[in-house]
């Protein structure tokens, strides 16, 4: 995994034991889409955020479109669902790219795009077991989307807000400037990283 991320779990998960070997070293290996505007609704016994997964989706679009080896991460079946869905509407590929935390175990990618679905309240995030399952399996880059406000509030001493806060200004979007064209979320070709 990155440095910045490898370097992150290991102070915040394993007290400084982790060390990790892999080359990205660029801070914008780990980057945060915000979508403010992003709620979270009940779809029967999960989550969805119907926002955000737009911005994953569109994520994809330019990774896909790009050649880049990617999965999608969430903590919730019905965002899971939902996405695949998205992808499908827009015709890129759904086998094997959309995962909820635990079926994903195990596993990595060069590329992760992690949707955290919930705004209000941390529910999943609550759990660093799993959180730290959900950052730790990308190769190359990380792009999580999910609420700056709600990272920075109630779910600031989860170890996704932890992450959120110890990122600088700059490996920040906004997540509707982002979906309208404004803002662009680069890729540096000779890497294929998120800058």
């Amino acid at each position: 995994m990155p440095l910045v991320i490898g370097s992150f779990i290991s102070r915040h998960v394993y007290r400084g034991k982790l060390r990790t070997s892999h080359s990205p070293t660029t801070s914008k290996a780990c980057r945060f889409i915000d979508v403010n505007n992003g709620r979270e609704t009940k779809g029967g016994h999960s989550w969805i955020n119907k926002e955000e997964a737009r911005v994953v989706v569109k994520v994809a679009r330019l990774y896909e479109s790009s050649g880049m080896s990617f999965r999608i991460i969430t903590p919730y079946d019905a965002q899971r669902a939902h996405i695949e869905s998205l992808l499908e509407v827009e015709g890129l590929s759904v086998n094997d790219k959309v995962f909820n935390v635990d079926s994903f175990q195990g596993n990595e990618d060069d590329h992760i795009i992690i949707s955290v679905v919930r705004s209000q309240g941390p529910g999943f995030l609550r759990n660093q077991r799993r959180t730290n399952v959900m950052l730790t399996r990308c190769k190359q880059s990380m792009v999580i989307c999910s609420s700056r406000g709600f990272l920075f509030g109630e779910a600031s001493k989860t170890l996704v807000g932890k992450l959120a806060t110890s990122v600088t200004r700059r490996n920040w979007i906004d997540g509707h400037e982002f979906l309208c064209g404004r803002v662009e979320l680069c890729i540096d070709p000779l890497t294929l990283s998120v800058m």
